[in-house]
């Protein structure tokens, strides 16, 4: 089966651009403190909704608006797609930045002998 061919407002640059912005914006916060996204790039809006739990972030969901604040239905579809791989990315890295900070306390804790 092909690939579906998607006719997008945004060429794969710009695309490549907000996927980096989210993924700034996802290591620049504090996961119990994550707000959601809201920038202009040139002519174009990204809205992006996040929702943690259990130190995991889950998409909300994810918009991307022309000039007029229109809805750009295949852009948002794809930008929608490839978050998941963003954020699912994300979630492995800071399981894995957890587990390590535990295993560095335990660490430490058996060479003063207290664990």
């Amino acid at each position: 089966m092909g690939a579906l061919k998607i006719e997008c407002y945004c060429d794969e640059k710009k695309m490549s651009d907000i996927l980096s912005m989210v993924e700034n914006h996802l290591q620049d916060s504090d996961i119990r403190e994550l707000s959601d996204l809201d920038k202009e790039i040139g002519d174009i809006r990204i809205c992006v909704d996040f929702n943690t739990y259990m130190d995991e972030v889950k998409l909300k969901g994810a918009e991307i608006l022309d000039s007029d604040w229109d809805l750009l239905y295949e852009d948002t579809a794809v930008l929608n797609s490839r978050l998941k791989k963003v954020i699912s990315d994300f979630n492995v890295n800071w399981h894995k930045v957890i587990a390590q900070a535990y295993d560095v306390k335990s660490d430490r804790l058996k060479e003063i002998g207290i664990y």
